[in-house]
This record gives C-alpha cells, sequence and structure tokens, in this order.
C-alpha cells in the first residue's frame, strides 16, 4: 500500500518547472570599501556629466561606457560582473562549449536617484542577460513597508496577474527591497521598472548587459 508520505514524494516529483523565467539574486560579501570608491567615483562622473535618459525620469544616468573605466574599483566590480554571468551562461548552455560566450560582451552604466525620481517600464533589448548592481539600496525606516525605490520584475505570463496570492511564486509580481552588496540578474526581455524613491540622499546603482558576439 502506498503511504501519503510516497504520493506526496510523487507528487513533488511529478511537477516540470516549464516556461520559468531564472533569476538569480545574490548579495556578494565584503562590499562596503568598494561601494565606498564606487560611490564617490559615480558621484562625481555626475557632476561632470549631464548624462542621457533612458528609461530614468529623473535622476542621473550615465553613458553605457562604464566599464571601460580603468579604475580599480569600476575593474573590480566588472571582474565580479563577468565571472557570475559567465557562470549564468554556462548553467543554462546545453552544450558547455559555446564559443560565443569566450566573447562575451559586457556594457554598464551608473543610476542615481533621488526623492521622487524612478525608472519607468523596460526592458534590454539585444541582451542575453541584464541585471542590477546596488551601490546603496535600502530606503529610511519610515519608508521600509512602501515601494519606494523598489526593483519590480514583471511576470512575462500574460495570465499571471489572475493569481492574487503573494505566499507562492504563482503570483504575477516580484519586488525586491534592494541593500548595497546585492545583485539581481534576468533575461533581458524580462520587463522592470522601479519604484519612485522617497528618501533623504541618493540611491546609486550600476546597471549592466551582457551581450553574445553572435546577437549583435
Amino acid at each position: 500500500m502506498t503511504s501519503p508520505q510516497d504520493i506526496q514524494a510523487e507528487i513533488r516529483h511529478s511537477i516540470v518547472p516549464i516556461f520559468t523565467t531564472p533569476i538569480a539574486n545574490f548579495r556578494w560579501p565584503h562590499m562596503a570599501q568598494l561601494n565606498d570608491e564606487l560611490c564617490r567615483e559615480i558621484l562625481l562622473q555626475e557632476q561632470q556629466s549631464q548624462g542621457i535618459i533612458r528609461s530614468n525620469v529623473g535622476g542621473w544616468h550615465s553613458s553605457t561606457d562604464f566599464f571601460t573605466s580603468d579604475l580599480p574599483c569600476v575593474k573590480a566590480l566588472k571582474s565580479r560582473i563577468h565571472g557570475f554571468i559567465t557562470e549564468m551562461f554556462s548553467a543554462f548552455d546545453a552544450s558547455k562549449e559555446d564559443p560565443a560566450i569566450a566573447n562575451l560582451q559586457l556594457e554598464g552604466w551608473a543610476n542615481i536617484l533621488r526623492h521622487g525620481q524612478y525608472h519607468s517600464l523596460h526592458s534590454h533589448p539585444n541582451a542575453f542577460w541584464s541585471g542590477v548592481y546596488y551601490i546603496t539600496g535600502n530606503p529610511p525606516p519610515e519608508h521600509e513597508n512602501s515601494f519606494s525605490g523598489k526593483l519590480e520584475l514583471v511576470d512575462p505570463r500574460p495570465g499571471a496577474s489572475v493569481v492574487y496570492s503573494e505566499r507562492t511564486n504563482l503570483y504575477g509580481r516580484f519586488l525586491v527591497n534592494p541593500v548595497p552588496g546585492q545583485m539581481l540578474v534576468f533575461p533581458g526581455w524580462l520587463q522592470h521598472q522601479v519604484h519612485p524613491y522617497f528618501g533623504p540622499g541618493h540611491r546609486i546603482t550600476i546597471a549592466f548587459n551582457a551581450i553574445l558576439a553572435n546577437t549583435v
């Protein structure tokens, strides 16, 4: 006779994650000093450049050549992200020998948001993987339970929004209340937005795209 435990195990084994969206949510350890150096450099760049407008509504968006800098702090972050992205490619590459991975191109840009500023809903065309690294993150205490500065990844399945259950992974919203040192990596086609930041000071991030040589 089959026990309830056996049935439970069989049910779990029969679940196949079809059409899943892989998202890496990783926190780099021991990043305080590097974050301080990056913060100083980005604030200096803001003073020297008008920046560009992309998804940002207000705030400052650098050009997309941030990773071309020879500054040690920038090179150190780029090296970490490059290694992480290479592992992401390998995890989903059946052959494990795709020569395009060796020609991985990584572009990045800095973002600064201040009170009331945000990023509108968008995706990153031509990018295989996209992501964001948080130099500063968490909002002030009075906004801990609000959407202030939160990253929202939008479920690409049209019907997901009708399942309103925040306690399950079936819910069609994924909100991130970031902290310094945290990094999110997701497919470039995944739509996302940043809710208005309500707090003193600034919210500083590095966004990036990983592009394969044969996709451009």
